[in-house]
């Protein structure tokens, strides 16, 4: 049942994403087209790096509270008096850097995936409960709409579920919290279900929030043979918006538990807001219900003869004074509990939210301007739900990966299902930029999706009686169409025979990055090296600027050693190089080859290339080299403030502060 159970922990605080904003530009690739200021901040008219140039790619959870915690009989508390885990913080590791946020390319970056974050859930002084590594996944519903006074990143929300992996214990707190007992004892395989919605994203570098936005999330048990990336359950879709119903909700999913006769709904991405808090936005009275009428779509009247109410959903309650939004306390999971008659009607009837709203003109008996109680939002027709994971797929040239299709109806597999599969084909010149520039870069902006035949796989699969069908992709080199970029992007969407195209979010699909064919060389020199060490440089400046240059052989022959350990630690890791992750493991396999090289004491390419600089400098003039880049790098950290957190130091606005180990949130 996912994070959509019974026993569940909501939290709530700050995340910061701090990322490079230099390579969202798919232009600035081009090594031969680099401009210096493409680096820089935005200036007048022009984009120069964007907003964040200086960014690390680190994600971060800052000062998240548990809100709130829901034992296996329904019961619930907040009062840290009754369970010591309320109160407690949600945070990354005490003892390795932060997490990566990465997109899959500059011309996709709607499948972001977080990389080597741990989770824990500690006390104030440090003492942890449990931990547990997450498992990378794509975000999923991503929603450029949903804060109503805001517009770009700031409007924004989207949804990370997945698994944290690992997970470890400390047995003396299973003792005093009756949460921790009932959690480990229900979940399976070190794993647990975690998910995280996101919004409230502030990307101005003169605001006291730059780099930092709005979390809240819920941690619950894993169950065998659970998707881990999304809930196979009920899936809630806009009859006919891209992104939202009529009154403002948002595609989300939901889950009956007939065990425990519970219906949950997962709202923590699915309603409107007006702030970074995550104010709601009041669209009126929304209750929630079974369609006893199947066929009644959105914005249409109902009755008690064709809707049976279930309740009201306070989505609206702000609470005491100074009290956190709804969706911060729940974490956005609402629960109500069914009659065994209710169980049984909702097995094959879908569910429904209503409020109060216009009917569409022409309803039998009703006036164009009358308001009734209408549908919101409800189950997508037939209570159909089809997924697939992993999401994002990453092959190097010839190669084959595989992805789980799930079907169900009305959350119960669905086998015999025909799935159809589509290949989305080329897409011209995709590019999120800003408007006119004057200066804008000059590379050209190439097309992804072709060509169309470096990719083979079946038309379609049918599930299994489970509910699951395996598609199988093959693959071979593009041949580098993108010229600047290695290899190509590719789209493969897919649906339920009969389905429309409206029931899936605008993003859902499995996306590929299919890498160009590459082969190591027998002795690779610098001049191998040069191009790809140069595109890194000019897309992460923080590094190149301050820890570095790897567009600088005789800095690079300096930090060689630091570099082979980067590059040679598993995809995983937080320290992986490069942050991108789009570095084919050939090519990765060739700079290994070459830093041993230099380690053992040369290339004379290298040395070439150095030119006027000193060749290995001496050992007193290397380390003096290396205690002023700490220095310089100590007191950057200094002046942007340090986390106190453990672990690694975030880069902070001037403005910021932490409320850890200070006021919780209420």
């Amino acid at each position: 049942m996912s994070f959509l159970n019974r026993i569940r922990l909501a939290f709530a605080g700050t995340f910061q994403a701090d990322v490079s904003t230099v390579n969202n530009d798919v232009r600035h690739f081009d090594n031969a087209t680099f401009k210096s200021s493409f680096q820089e901040l935005p200036e007048d008219n022009s984009a120069n790096g964007w907003w964040n140039p200086m960014g690390s790619g680190a994600f971060r959870l800052l000062d998240c509270r548990v809100t709130g915690v829901w034992y296996d009989d329904g019961s619930f508390t907040d009062d840290p008096t009754k369970d010591p885990v309320v109160g407690m913080l949600i945070g990354g590791s005490n003892d390795r850097t932060s997490g990566k946020m990465v997109d899959l390319d500059p011309q996709y970056q709607v499948v972001t995936m977080l990389w080597g974050l741990d989770v824990r859930l500690t006390d104030d002084e440090g003492a942890t409960s449990f931990r547990g590594r997450y498992q990378p996944n794509a975000m999923r519903d991503g929603w450029p709409y949903r804060n109503l006074n805001a517009k770009g990143d700031a409007a924004s929300s989207a949804t990370f579920q997945s698994v944290l992996e690992g997970v470890s214990w400390d047995e003396g707190s299973a003792k005093t919290s009756r949460f921790l007992r009932e959690l480990r004892a229900t979940t399976t395989g070190d794993r647990l279900s975690i998910r995280m919605a996101t919004f409230g994203f502030c990307d101005k570098p003169s605001d006291a929030r730059y780099t930092l936005g709005t979390v809240v999330g819920s941690i619950g048990p894993y169950l065998p043979g659970e998707p881990s990336s999304f809930v196979l359950g009920r899936r809630f879709t806009p009859a006919a918006n891209p992104f939202m119903s009529w009154n403002g909700i948002t595609f989300f999913s939901g889950l009956v538990d007939e065990k425990s006769g519970t219906l949950f709904l997962d709202l923590s991405n699915a309603l409107p807001i007006v702030d970074e808090m995550g104010s709601p936005h009041d669209i009126g009275r929304l209750s929630v219900g079974i369609l006893r009428d199947p066929t009644l779509p959105e914005k249409t009247a109902v009755s008690p003869d064709t809707f049976e109410e279930l309740v009201e959903i306070p989505y609206r309650e702000a609470g005491e004074k100074g009290q956190a939004p709804w969706v911060s306390r729940t974490g956005g999971v609402f629960a109500v509990t069914l009659t065994p008659d209710q169980v049984a009607l909702i097995k094959d009837h879908p569910i429904a939210l209503v409020s109060r709203g216009p009917v569409t003109p022409g309803a039998p008996g009703v006036g164009p301007e009358s308001c009734l109680d209408v549908v919101a939002m409800r189950e997508s027709e037939g209570g159909l739900l089809v997924c697939a994971e992993p999401e994002v797929h990453r092959i190097d040239g010839a190669g084959e990966t595989s992805a789980t299709l799930y079907a169900a109806r009305y959350g119960a597999p669905l086998g015999g299902a025909a799935l159809q599969l589509t290949q989305s084909g080329r897409v011209q010149a995709q590019q999120v930029a800003p408007g006119d520039d004057p200066n804008a870069p000059t590379a050209e902006i190439p097309d992804y999706g072709w060509p169309e035949d470096a990719l083979s796989f079946s038309s379609s699969v049918e599930t299994s009686p489970e509910g699951k069908a395996e598609l199988r992709i093959t693959t071979r080199p593009p041949g580098n169409p993108r010229k600047y970029l290695d290899g190509q992007i590719y789209v493969i969407t897919y649906q339920c025979s009969g389905q429309t195209k409206a029931v899936f979010p605008f993003f859902e699909a499995i996306a590929l990055h299919v890498r160009d064919a590459f082969e190591v060389p027998a002795d690779p020199t610098w001049s191998d090296i040069e191009p790809i060490f140069t595109q890194y440089a000019n897309l992460y400046p923080l590094m190149s600027k301050r820890i570095v240059n790897l567009s600088s052989p005789s800095d690079v022959k300096l930090h060689a050693s630091i570099l082979k350990l980067a590059f040679s630690l598993p995809i995983t890791d937080p320290n992986y190089m490069p942050v991108t992750r789009d570095l084919s493991e050939p090519k990765r396999q060739m700079i290994v080859k070459w830093l041993e090289k230099v380690e053992r004491g040369g290339d004379a390419v290298l040395d070439a290339a150095a030119g006027a600089q000193p060749a290995a400098p001496a050992r007193a003039q290397a380390r003096a080299q290396v205690k002023a880049q700490a220095k310089a790098r100590d007191a950057a950290q200094a002046e942007a403030g340090a986390s106190t957190t453990g672990g690694s130091r975030p880069r902070f606005p001037g403005k910021f502060t932490s409320t850890t180990g200070g006021s919780r949130l209420k």
